[in-house]
């Protein structure tokens, strides 16, 4: 039968039907939904972070309009004692959004994504007032488009093509095919590559429309690279799962057996290993105790205000070039605060630094679990691509803690010394900014996987052809 011939056959059999049409018109509608609801988590975000850059400037410019005043009446200026003071310097830190942050949501929902960075707090407040949706939607996590590939995209494709050739079989029509001179490996991967080929033209078609739909804030030119690398792995992740329905096809069963088989794997594969990839690694590696980290730093921030002039008197000997400003208005709560904070967060960094060990070992794990799911190892890069990955939100929180410390090193000294500082050094500090990995760097980290399940696929083929050849078409 004539290539053209036979693609008519298949578009008339398959998708001129009014089940078929609505089946692929619910899909589009499914991806398109989980691009407009990840553009409204992004938006969501977006606006959270503009608010809490818009308010920390506004507060600082209070402050630094005292600062002026201060400096410009001396001691007649009507301005708070504390005044002057390096401890009242609050600095805006966020995580930037990519520019397809909306395709995948990842952990963005439950990390945060931005806080003021501020002396008077310790490390382990630094983040406590990031926002805490429902309980129940963050444990089910955010819809977005990526997760939705995930999903159905497989069951579009085994809806389609589980009854590539078993369909004929079941019929008595397969031997009749045969005896006419048609090859039944030729007819398999034509009927199958094209089914594939109609499901994913209509899934990129519903995703370049989610893609308009959800442009936000962002240019064109930057959500293209990106989009194109994404369409580039909803292809890879459509191909393992091509290969392994041409591969259970191809023992030449039922349309039964070929259906609830790959109905098996399908939940397997994208529900019960990721399910058991959190379960393996919370068991292998738990998370300490957040409740126990909290009573440890409360306990040393209690000990450390109950001791502030030993505090205090250890400081000045590290430091005796200090010269202490005696005729200073700055309060001495300023001066205990932050030595009380440099305590806790000294105390309290193994804590933290097990906490982060932890992750990176949860992390270990998962990386091998995606050697096993194409869904983990396809859920990993997307949520690489669009920024939302729990690494990428961990380097967040370590740069904001480094950025404090060094805040704290370089304006210590006068903080104790109760010296003010000047409004031309406050111009000088620099602003934070998050130094985040590059799109291919982010991209060549978590591809492994993903190649690996890719060659898996491509050594299917030669078992499905051997298959193919030894199948009869009058079996029983």
């Amino acid at each position: 039968m004539p290539l053209m011939d036979l693609i008519a056959c298949e578009w008339k059999m398959q998708f001129q039907r009014l089940s078929s049409l609505l089946l692929l018109l619910a899909f589009a509608a499914v991806l398109v939904y989980g691009g407009l609801a990840g553009g409204a988590e992004r938006d969501e975000r977006a606006a959270a972070i503009a608010a809490h850059h818009a308010e920390i400037a506004a507060e600082m410019d209070v402050w630094l309009e005292d600062l002026r005043t201060l400096e410009r009446l001396g001691s007649t200026a009507e301005a708070p004692p504390a005044t002057g003071s390096a401890m009242d310097v609050v600095f805006a830190s966020s995580l930037p959004l990519e520019p397809l942050a909306d395709f995948a949501i990842g952990q963005s929902d439950l990390l945060p994504y931005a806080g003021e960075i501020s002396l008077w707090d310790p490390d382990i407040r630094l983040f406590s007032k990031y926002e805490f949706a429902d309980p129940v939607s963050l444990a089910l996590g955010g819809f977005d488009i990526s997760k939705a590939v995930i999903l159905f995209l497989p069951l579009l494709l085994i809806v389609f093509c589980f009854d590539v050739i078993a369909a004929d079989r079941d019929a008595g029509r397969l031997g009749l095919t045969v005896a006419q001179g048609v090859s039944i490996r030729r007819l398999f991967w034509q009927r199958l590559l094209f089914r594939t080929a109609v499901v994913l033209l209509v899934s990129l078609a519903a995703a370049l429309l989610a893609l308009a739909l959800g442009q936000g804030a962002a240019h064109p030119g930057e959500r293209l690279p990106a989009f194109g690398f994404w369409s580039l792995l909803m292809l890879l992740y459509g191909f393992f799962w091509l290969m392994l329905i041409a591969l259970v096809a191809s023992f030449n069963r039922s349309g039964e057996f070929n259906v609830l088989a790959l109905l098996g794997l399908w939940v397997g594969l994208t529900l019960i290993i990721p399910a058991a990839t959190s379960a393996t690694a919370e068991v292998l590696y738990p998370t300490p105790s957040r409740l126990a980290y909290l009573a440890d730093a409360r306990e040393v921030e209690n000990e450390t205000r109950l001791r502030e002039a030993d505090v205090a008197n250890q400081f000045m000997l590290d430091h005796p070039e200090l010269l202490v400003n005696q005729e200073s208005q700055i309060p001495d709560f300023v001066l205990s605060s932050f030595l009380v904070t440099s305590t806790v967060d000294e105390a309290t960094a193994p804590i933290v630094e097990s906490f982060e060990e932890a992750l990176r070992h949860r992390e270990s794990v998962t990386g091998l679990f995606r050697f096993v799911s194409p869904a983990v190892a396809a859920h990993s890069l997307f949520n690489e691509l669009a920024g939302s990955s729990a690494r990428r939100h961990r380097n967040y929180l370590t740069q904001a803690r480094q950025f404090k410390a060094d805040y704290a090193a370089r304006v210590g000294p006068d903080i104790v010394a109760k010296q003010p500082i000047d409004s031309r050094f406050y111009e000088t500090l620099p602003p934070f900014r998050f130094q985040g990995e590059s799109l291919s760097a982010r991209l060549r980290r978590g591809a492994g996987p993903m190649i690996f399940l890719l060659m898996l696929g491509i050594a299917v083929a030669p078992l499905v052809n051997r298959r193919l050849q030894l199948a009869n078409p009058i079996a029983s």
